[in-house]
């Protein structure tokens, strides 16, 4: 009898550490701060044309994705087609924290962006993992403007 409740005990215990806890928090201010004052800071080298230092925050994955230098391209050319960027203002957003065995918040914002030839809708997406830097990691900007 005693056999088998250690061997019961065992099981429970091996099966709960194997188990993953995680808690998933959406929307949480404290986040959405973090969020914002990186966005600023890459609003802030879009606004002064430097693009090359924008690459450095982007995060790996979308390096494989676009190339080393693929974000920056984009940047002038949209520069190139629309002007300089004025402002953004957030249209809408997205903050997912996971805590616990997994600790990663990812940040998406949809924005429109005032260039000097007219408003683009942008959406960009941030991630953190482990506490880390934050990094780019998805960006889109969709416009008749850019077509043209």
């Amino acid at each position: 009898m005693r056999k088998i409740i250690y061997s019961l005990l065992l099981m429970i215990v091996s099966l709960t550490g194997a188990c993953t806890f995680n808690n998933v928090a959406i929307n949480q201010e404290a986040d959405n701060q973090d969020g914002k004052v990186f966005l600023n800071e890459v609003y802030k080298k879009i606004s002064t044309k430097d693009f090359d230092e924008v690459d450095t925050l982007v995060g790996d994955s979308l390096k494989q994705l676009a190339g080393s230098h693929g974000i920056s391209k984009l940047l002038k050319f949209i520069n190139t087609k629309v002007g300089s960027c004025k402002n953004y203002k957030i249209s809408d957003l997205y903050i997912r924290n996971i805590a616990g065995n997994t600790n990663e918040i990812s940040y998406n914002y949809k924005l429109k962006v005032t260039y000097q030839k007219g408003t683009i809708d942008e959406i960009i997406g941030f991630r953190r993992q482990n506490g880390g830097s934050i990094k780019i990691n998805s960006y889109h900007a969709y416009s008749d403007l850019l077509i043209h």
